[in-house]
């Protein structure tokens, strides 16, 4: 069933929340965006909850605005494939960028993928070891020195190609004071309608994200501050044609905020994993380890976006093979209008 949210000023109407994909195995972490042919593209872990070097995932298209997607792909290049952000390249295809990096003398190298944006082609190739990021402001330190992997803060790093990569700015360092025991870790950067960036980022579960804008295009930050509306893991955020603010996260549960403004500020909250137990019971989201709260956000339209969230039943730690019921990643579209 749809649902009917009135906040403040705006109706904002939640889809019946649709499947993407089910899996006795590993399903989770889900990535999204909406590639330049106009098909959305979702990534999604099929491995542990763990840093390992060839950590897999797999790959599932939607030619119709998420309505229905292809089953997931199992044909894909063999190599470190899980990937949280993507880059839109000058050409149309979309670069997933490392979620691991090695060290390589003063530089650090990962590999990268490319998905094709040109429409229906849905093609997926890999390339080891291919991006570099140098100009580190101080020796690297092993965040895993068992699989020999680099460590650093939160920064911010320009490039022209989406390749080779130069570090522009510490964006949030060790020594943040926000409460949460991690650090600045997982976030997003984006462009407000006052040219200002905003980054968003998480500093623990169950704590609030840190918070940080940039009035020079990212050569300098102000002081990371926490929000008093949003948390708590790898935001994501999108920005809609009249400059307001989409955010999606949670843990504890999922959710979407609303600033209306465009200024990161005032957010208005919608509770998106009330609803999808709502609409699926027999699938329903009671517990806090029943989802990993990672979420994407694409617009769609003027007024309206797709989120993709994860449900794993048993919690963060069961093995899933040993359990009847699947893993599952789900979509749920919003719309809204001004009252």
């Amino acid at each position: 069933m749809t649902k009917t949210v009135s906040l403040e000023g705006l109706e904002i109407s939640l889809s019946k929340p649709r499947l993407v994909a089910r899996s006795h195995g590993y399903l989770w972490f889900p990535t999204m965006t909406r590639l330049s042919g106009g098909e959305l593209c979702a990534n999604f872990s099929t491995n542990l909850d763990a840093i390992v070097a060839d950590r897999t995932s797999s790959v599932s298209w939607s030619a119709d605005d998420g309505l229905t997607w292809s089953e997931p792909s199992s044909i894909m290049p063999k190599g470190d494939l899980y990937a949280e952000t993507m880059l839109r390249l000058k050409n149309g295809d979309e670069l997933l960028l490392p979620f691991n990096l090695y060290p390589d003398g003063k530089t650090m190298r990962g590999w990268h993928q490319i998905v094709s944006g040109k429409k229906d082609e849905r093609k997926v190739t890999f390339t080891d070891k291919s991006l570099t990021v140098s100009g580190w402001p101080r020796p690297d330190r092993s965040f895993n020195e068992k699989l020999g992997l680099s460590g650093f803060s939160l920064v911010m790093v320009e490039s022209v190609d989406g390749l080779t990569w130069k570090f522009r700015s510490l964006i949030a360092g060790s020594d943040c004071p926000l409460a949460g025991g991690e650090g600045p870790c997982e976030s997003q950067t984006i462009r407000l309608k006052d040219g200002r960036l905003m980054n968003v980022f998480r500093l623990a579960s169950n704590v609030p994200y840190g918070q940080t804008f940039s009035d020079d295009d990212g050569r300098t930050w102000s002081a990371p501050a926490a929000m008093k509306d949003a948390h708590s893991v790898q935001p994501s955020l999108a920005l809609m044609k009249d400059s307001s603010l989409v955010l999606t996260g949670g843990r504890p549960g999922i959710f979407a905020w609303i600033n209306r403004a465009g200024d990161g500020k005032d957010w208005l909250q919608v509770d998106l994993q009330c609803h999808h137990s709502e609409n699926h019971p027999q699938d329903a989201i009671t517990r806090v380890d029943q989802t990993t709260s990672y979420t994407e956000v694409a617009a769609l339209d003027e007024q309206s976006v797709i989120v993709i969230y994860d449900r794993i039943p048993h919690g963060w730690k069961a093995i899933p093979q040993e359990s009847q019921d699947t893993n599952s990643i789900w979509v749920v579209k919003l719309a809204w209008k001004v009252r």
